[in-house]
């Protein structure tokens, strides 16, 4: 938790950008790079959901559960390319 408060803050430190054509500074500070900050991950996580998204058919899509007798879980944890299967 403490990385991420951290986050963009001088106590990660950082670098100075200079723009080559007016030469304005700026000072940039690092990120935390941890994989559960917000503002570090969210570019990444929208790329992923647009990635996702892109792969979907033009339909609507149910999510289904349901629970396998346990007689019947234990072959097909084992069997799960079978089970599969027979699923489709």
């Amino acid at each position: 938790m403490s990385a991420i408060e951290q986050c963009r803050s001088a106590a990660l430190g950082g670098h100075v950008l200079r723009c080559s054509g007016c030469a304005k500074v700026e000072i940039a500070y690092n990120s935390c790079r941890n994989r559960h900050c917000p503002r570090c991950q969210a570019s990444a996580a929208h790329r992923w959901l647009e990635a996702r998204q892109a792969d979907l058919l033009p339909v609507e899509y149910y999510h289904v559960v349901f629970t396998l007798p346990a007689a019947i879980s234990a072959i097909a944890w084992y069997n799960k390319a079978v089970l599969y299967g027979l699923l489709r």
